[in-house]
């Protein structure tokens, strides 16, 4: 396949020359999405006459890694090979709908009649946003065999692949009948696009991966390098804002960072214990900012699943905390309000975390068939255990409120039988079993 590779695809934009439902554009203002070293994406605010970009949204496993719509109420419409998803207004990533993508749609584009020109290699589909349904629209031209990218250039809609021969073709698209769309020849390879002007001229401006952003002018077939976006983010899709919505806010530039939890677990500690592991480091605090230990449930929420706050690196076993169930174990970084980390903070900071689950303690219950003895006599105690075996049951027998003896046994199962005897010059009265520890695989109880 002939021009630039990436295995990660972008949306493009729209552009429509005189239509205001995409003057954005006019501003030179671009949003792209883009992924770190993870494969995990966010979205950056460009200003292509300035080449000044910020984050708009957080780093999110819910944002597609092949292209991205902003839609006309401020949602995003995000495409990958594993589906396609719509999230709410950015710094929003909620999923607020999602469903499969079995054509393999990997780009789209808005047009001004409201739905979302969908290109896969085996034809143009649609996506309407006021019901969320995706249509087939039809198959490309024979000679077409993939499809890369779909984006508007002065009012005409293209996509761009390649035909059987890995030639790059140039598709101009009959949203009617998508197999009689014109196939011409292009120098423009495997583009992340979004429609534009540059210069007073109408184009192309498309990502290559990384973080430059080129411009490709069809007049002449020529390519011009606009900007080199000063991040570690890799841009894999291009977009503008519908017209009538408010730029999205640029997230503060963020100096929080939780650090690291040095690696250990899974962590298994009784419930009557108390678990301390390691502190964090590689710890960076703002001017306001402050170091907490959190203990939760979800490691995919984090910051809604918190059941615990400490200000070390220990914590206690607690309702509603349950035995046998894992935790997890994190760092937290952010600014300080009434002497607790604020959850609201945009630059709340969480470190790796670590996994832990409580271990019940053991149990046991004491039975004795024949209670009527005399001193010197013996007698046979059943045992049933609770817990992880083995078991070592230590005790006393009392009488009167006095030890007149002790005991010590060890048992494989979760149940056993031991034997007591009482000690010749006894008072006569009733003797009692008393366990005063009991300690299994996992866990004592005093």
């Amino acid at each position: 396949m002939p021009g630039k590779h990436f295995p990660l695809r972008l949306l493009v934009g729209l552009f429509l020359l005189g239509s205001g439902l995409f003057s954005k554009l006019e501003a030179q203002i671009l949003y792209a999405s883009a992924i770190n070293s993870d494969g995990v994406a966010t979205y950056f605010y460009i200003n292509m006459a300035t080449c000044e970009s910020c984050i708009v949204g957080p780093t999110s496993p819910n944002i597609g890694t092949d292209d991205f719509v902003m839609l006309p109420d401020g949602t995003v419409l995000n495409l990958s090979g594993d589906g396609i998803r719509r999230l709410g207004v950015p710094p929003s990533v909620n999923i607020l709908w999602q469903t499969g993508n079995p054509q393999g749609y990997l780009a789209g584009q808005l047009a001004a009649n409201g739905l979302v020109y969908l290109v896969s290699s085996g034809g143009l589909g649609s996506y309407n946003p006021t019901n969320n349904t995706i249509s087939f629209l039809g198959a490309w031209p024979a000679t077409v065999t993939s499809v890369y990218d779909v984006f508007y250039i002065n009012g005409v809609l293209y996509a761009n692949g390649v035909d059987a021969s890995f030639n790059s073709v140039l598709i101009e698209i009959n949203v009617a009948n998508p197999s009689q769309s014109i196939v011409t020849p292009t120098s423009l390879g495997y583009t992340d696009g979004e429609g534009g002007n540059y210069n007073g001229a109408p184009g192309l401006f498309y990502a290559d991966g990384s973080h430059t952003l080129y411009f490709y002018n069809p007049a002449d077939g020529s390519v011009s390098t606009i900007c080199d976006i000063d991040t570690e983010y890799s841009i894999i899709g291009l977009t503008t804002l519908p017209g009538g919505l408010p730029d999205y806010p640029c997230l503060p530039v963020c100096e929080a960072d939780a650090g690291e939890l040095a690696q250990g677990g899974p962590y298994q500690p009784c419930s009557n214990g108390t678990l301390v592991f390691p502190a964090a480091g590689q710890i960076t605090l703002g001017p306001d900012d402050q170091l907490q230990y959190v203990l939760f449930s979800n490691p995919a929420d984090t910051a809604g699943s918190i059941l615990a706050v400490s200000n070390t690196p220990e914590f206690t076993f607690a309702p509603p905390m349950q035995t046998g169930v894992p935790y997890y174990v994190a760092a937290m970084v952010g600014n300080e309000l009434n002497g607790n980390v604020n959850l609201n903070d945009p630059c709340l900071d969480f470190s790796n975390a670590l996994e832990i689950t409580w271990q019940p303690l053991p149990g046991v219950q004491l039975s004795v068939p024949n209670q009527d003895l005399c001193a010197g006599e013996c007698v046979s105690v059943e045992a049933l255990f609770t817990g992880t075996g083995p078991f070592l049951l230590e005790g006393n027998m009392l009488s009167g409120g006095n030890i007149i003896g002790t005991f010590s046994e060890t048992f494989g199962g979760s149940t056993g039988v031991f034997v007591l005897c009482v000690p010749a010059g006894t008072a006569p009265g009733p003797v009692t079993v008393q366990a005063t520890s009991l300690t299994d695989a996992a866990c004592a109880c005093p």
